[in-house]
């Protein structure tokens, strides 16, 4: 009668009744205020509970929202550094068929979220050499936690900023990165409209950032633009130089006729694999592990785990999952591509 009691999840359900932010255990945020900063983008300043621990400009966390009845995730970077007020904003760009983008857009002042604790290890590496920021659309994010930080610690290294976006307008925080420039006294901005000026290419890179060859350099944006500057380093023997973001893992190479796919979990050498069409949870079981699970028919949710990269398929509704961080189930999902969980 009393087993329910010694769970920790009966406890957190308890004190949600008197304050939705009050968890013994999950790391919860209340929405302080929103912010639109450019057209489709949003600021999020989320004030977290105790659980939320310290965070370093430059980490990202998982943002997971209700939707429909079922908890969905998606990976945000951070981008504002740490405050005194231990205030949090996430700053988000609203996609086409993105549930999670949609569902944080329609977040008021007051509403409840739960929020991973920060994660990642995006930053500067040599503190003594000139540093390059590239980034594209809401690759920005990141970079206004690490300058705010920078600013923070009374930095007076050679920096440079160069954003691109499809045109000035889709441009995000440029009247903060212009106030920044007066507490950064090395910040130069540089930005560059695609539009109008064509896609970025490495003639149009060396015009921007003559010196770039000898900058650190750390690297954020959609996946296709990223590819066009790493291939720049790469080219010119310099690709240990600049370091990616790539909002959460960048997608394994799908094979939906591969015999088997590994499967490993985060911060740990453990590793199995799962044959063609046999769920995640079958795979482990196999293997000699024993996840927690329930009804095995994707209902009860028990054995629902955070997947950090890869791609797997839902055995119920045939949908792929996206390649970065999110909650899937066990029992009901299928790799499509090596995965890293985290269990």
């Amino acid at each position: 009668m009393w087993a329910p009691f010694n769970q920790p999840e009966t406890w957190n359900r308890l004190a949600a009744v008197i304050n939705p932010i009050w968890s013994l255990t999950e790391s919860m945020a209340r929405v302080h205020e929103l912010v639109d900063e450019a057209p489709g983008v949003r600021s999020l300043w989320l004030k977290p509970n105790r659980h939320f621990g310290p965070f370093r400009p430059g980490q990202h966390v998982l943002l997971e929202l209700e939707i429909g009845g079922a908890r969905h995730a998606r990976c945000f970077s951070i981008s504002n550094a740490p405050r005194t007020d231990g205030m949090v904003r996430l700053t988000i760009k609203l996609k086409d068929n993105g549930p999670v983008s949609t569902a944080a857009h329609a977040l008021v002042a007051g509403d409840v979220v739960r929020v991973g604790k920060p994660q990642g290890s995006f930053a500067t590496r040599n503190a003594a050499s000139s540093l390059l920021l590239v980034s594209a659309g809401s690759g920005v994010t990141p970079m206004m936690s690490l300058l705010h930080g920078l600013a923070d610690a009374g930095c007076t290294r050679d920096v440079v900023l160069l954003q691109s976006s499809r045109s000035p307008a889709d441009l995000i925080f440029m009247g903060e990165l212009q106030a920044l420039t007066t507490r950064l006294p090395g910040l130069r901005v540089l930005t560059h409209a695609s539009a109008s000026e064509g896609r970025m290419d490495t003639k149009t890179f060396a015009q921007r950032v003559p010196d770039w060859r000898g900058r650190e350099t750390l690297l954020c944006g959609p996946d296709g633009f990223m590819q066009v500057v790493e291939a720049i380093y790469t080219d010119a023997g310099l690709g240990d130089q600049v370091q990616s973001e790539s909002f959460g893992r960048r997608a394994a190479p799908i094979n939906a006729d591969a015999s088997a796919h590994a499967v490993v979990f985060e911060h740990s050498e453990r590793s199995f694999t799962v044959s063609a069409g046999q769920s995640l949870l079958e795979g482990a079981e196999a293997a000699g592990l024993a996840p927690r699970f329930g009804c095995r028919r994707g209902i009860c949710r028990t054995c629902q785990c955070r997947k950090r990269s890869g791609t797997v398929i839902n055995q119920l509704t045939g949908q792929l999952s996206g390649p970065g961080e999110e909650l899937i189930q066990l029992c009901i999902s299928t790799p499509q591509s090596d995965v890293e969980l985290a269990l």
